[in-house]
């Protein structure tokens, strides 16, 4: 597909963002072109934005921003097979490199080439993106598109959860942030005899409870080393 879209970029070292045209990315054989459908803000996205000290050290502009996204096939490589054009599809971000010995030794996640899409490649807040094929999954269509685009960090959370043994478990959740909040009903799901939601702001400590937190706790009113079942 040839043309220009329009995209979220990281064009200068400072402050800041901007909406411009971009090309329409090419891709190879073993890649998919997906028009995006939806997207979200993730914390790595603010911290390009305001161009703090982790991001001076690792983004290089220019680079279209975030990672977070849903979308739907509109090209695919003469290789690829698992997908096709119509399909609703979202990515892993991590882009590994299938050759170093973290990758050969089933070990992928601690891949010593990885590239992050948004970080280190182009990224999703543009009308299209690029991705290999190998980190492209299936869509449920039913499920709302802004549930889809959030994904990315329900993995985390669900990587937390299952890390222990939670069954009968009294856990304590520090911090309701997006993945915090996702962790709730996790636990709750898994076993969990108490969850223990610690956050001092109000509407999250609203929603914490709403998810099936036991109890909900604010720090700045209670301390919260010395609380007892």
């Amino acid at each position: 597909m040839e043309g220009y879209m329009t995209a979220v970029v990281k064009q200068h070292p400072k402050e800041g963002a901007d909406i411009i045209k971009k090309e329409i990315p090419k891709i190879g054989p073993d890649e998919v072109l997906i028009k995006v459908k939806a997207t979200s803000i993730c914390g790595t996205d603010v911290h390009i934005y305001v161009w703090n000290e982790w991001a001076k050290s690792r983004i290089k502009p220019p680079k279209i921003m975030g990672h977070e996204f849903v979308g739907e096939v509109v090209e695919i490589g003469e290789n690829v097979t698992s997908v096709k054009v119509g399909d609703l599809v979202s990515a892993e971000t991590h882009i590994v490199c299938g050759k170093c010995k973290a990758c050969r030794t089933g070990n992928a996640h601690i891949c010593e080439n990885t590239l992050i899409l948004g970080v280190d490649t182009d990224g999703a807040f543009a009308e299209y993106i690029k991705v290999p094929e190998s980190n492209v999954w299936l869509n449920d269509k039913d499920i709302p598109l802004e549930l889809l685009s959030i994904q990315e960090p329900l993995g985390n959370a669900v990587h937390t959860v299952f890390s222990g043994e939670i069954v009968g478990k009294t856990v304590a959740v520090v911090g309701c942030g997006p993945i915090g909040m996702m962790a709730i009903p996790l636990l709750k799901t898994t076993g969990a005899s108490a969850i223990f939601a610690i956050e001092p702001v109000e509407y999250r400590m609203e929603l914490a409870h709403k998810l099936g937190a036991t109890r909900v706790i604010n720090p700045l009113e209670e301390d919260v080393v010395n609380i007892k079942k």
